[in-house]
């Protein structure tokens, strides 16, 4: 059975090291495993092991207490990857129906104004700058 093994400092009263980081604040030592700073790696626990020993002999040379692990039972992950899918496809479907709704919706009022006219008083209009241009080009050619 395969295990993967971590690390753990204690001290003498049994408190495990926490990871403040850079200007952290808090206890640096906490009673609970679940708040303890979880070493993957021997070295990086003996290094804390050391530092606490050497900086503050007075409480003694900490403990590294190794916690072994073994694989589980894989937790099933389709339902959650179908709920996942199935939500981004609606959203797909959802942007595509507001897209043509709104294409529709610019179609129909392109087509009343064609309907209403627009579009032939507009090429009236154009006709008749046409034609006074011509005009005016005729006038001025003439002189």
């Amino acid at each position: 059975m395969e295990s993967l093994e971590f690390y753990v400092v204690r001290n003498k009263e049994g408190k495990y090291l926490r990871s403040k980081g850079y200007s952290g604040y808090g206890q640096s030592w906490v009673s609970e495993l679940k708040k303890a700073k979880v070493y993957t790696k021997k070295n990086g626990a003996t290094g804390q092991i050391t530092y606490w020993a050497t900086n503050y002999p007075e409480y003694g040379v900490p403990e590294l207490i190794p916690v072994i692990c073994t694989l589980g039972e894989p937790i099933p992950q389709e339902d959650r990857v179908n709920k996942v899918k199935r939500k981004k496809d609606l959203k797909i479907a959802q942007m595509k129906l507001y897209r043509a709704q709104d294409d529709y919706d610019k179609s129909k009022r392109e087509l009343e104004r064609i309907k209403n006219g627009d579009v032939e008083r507009r090429f009236k209009r154009a006709e008749v700058a046409l034609r006074q241009a011509e005009d005016k080009v005729v006038e001025l050619k003439n002189q």
